[in-house]
């Protein structure tokens, strides 16, 4: 099975960078609150309710923030949408308002650095290591100074991954000509809905919401999505067979205004980029080691797991990569040669 890699030792590597990076923290931190003459605060937004996973790393960013800089910097979090929702939290932060939003690359993209869409191409990082070593890489960095000149946001972290994506039906698709035909539920999104045209699928978008019943009555032959969240909507109880694809790898972070960002002293920019850095890595690991464990669980409840031909369901998508006019000539070779 090839679903996820090493999240036990990438969950332990995580940990004694934390350790490590407390340390780190605690200097800059001490620096901070020397140079910080008052206290400043940020909210944090995000989309999830508090039970999900992201929102006690959050809260661990918070405390260990407000203990290194001796409270100069107060961070307060927002769950479940509560400041709007993605593009409503960009465009607060674009106008100057003092918010830290949740975020995908894709979103990011549309603030003026087209560039920073193709980390939502299908296929393009194999493993956890390999979307880590790109989000730090210089080229993604690169883009993130772009868009601090160009489009006024700041990232502070691109490396909250959710575990990647396969396809629940009640067949399995290990070929992507398996796919040939079928009604295949999507999300709103120009980038699923492109990838599974290309793999001669009819894309159908639909709320999440909307899934079993989809599912349940045929209206969708069958869906894309992450492992918990399927099984948190009890999709297994109406689809029993799982493709493994781990077809997206979203590359989600935080960003905020690039002139508030700033005006910070420099030890203060350090502390925030680090510790949203180094919770990242810890969350990713972590939904990596929740995911595993629920697919073990789905087994136990009689769910199929099925490896997909991941060379051939590579090549079938390749043609995305040539879908966009806006990119820069030899993009996608860039980033494979960054993640070597």
């Amino acid at each position: 099975m090839t679903l996820y890699h090493r999240s036990g030792a990438f969950l332990a590597a995580a940990s004694m960078l934390l350790s490590v990076g407390t340390a780190y923290a605690a200097s800059s931190g001490e620096q901070c609150a020397a140079e910080l003459s008052a206290p400043v605060e940020f909210r944090i937004s995000h989309q999830n309710s508090t039970t999900s996973p992201i929102h006690p790393r959050l809260l661990d960013v918070v405390k260990d923030v407000d203990a290194a800089t001796k409270g100069k910097i107060k961070l307060n979090v927002f769950p479940s949408a509560q400041l709007g929702g993605e593009m409503q939290a960009l465009e607060q932060a674009s106008l100057g308002q003092n918010i830290i939003f949740y975020t995908t690359s894709g979103a990011l993209a549309t603030a003026g650095v087209p560039e920073l869409s193709i980390l939502n191409g299908p296929f393009l990082t194999e493993t956890l290591a390999s979307a880590q070593k790109l989000a730090q890489s210089e080229l993604v960095k690169g883009w993130e100074d772009k868009l601090a000149d160009e489009g006024g946001l700041r990232i502070l972290a691109l490396n909250w991954f959710d575990s990647p994506r396969s396809i629940l039906s009640n067949k399995a698709y290990p070929q992507p000509g398996d796919l040939s035909g079928m009604k295949m539920r999507v999300p709103e999104a120009p980038a699923y809905v492109r990838t599974f045209t290309l793999l001669k699928t009819s894309p159908l978008p639909l709320p999440f919401s909307e899934l079993y019943l989809a599912l349940q009555q045929g209206v969708v032959n069958a869906v894309e999505g992450g492992i918990r969240g399927m099984d948190d909507a009890k999709l297994m109880e109406v689809a029993k067979t799982v493709t493994v694809t781990n077809h997206f790898r979203i590359f989600y972070g935080f960003a905020m205004n690039s002139e508030r960002f700033e005006k910070l002293p420099k030890a203060c920019q350090k502390v925030m980029t680090e510790q949203f850095n180094e919770k990242g890595d810890i969350y990713s690991a972590g939904m990596d080691k929740i995911t595993e464990e629920t697919v073990d669980s789905l087994k136990k409840r009689g769910v199929t797991f099925v490896d997909a031909d991941i060379p051939a369901y590579k090549e079938a998508t390749r043609g995305f990569y040539e879908m966009f006019p806006e990119w820069p000539k030899g993009l996608f070779e860039q980033v494979q040669a960054a993640i070597k």
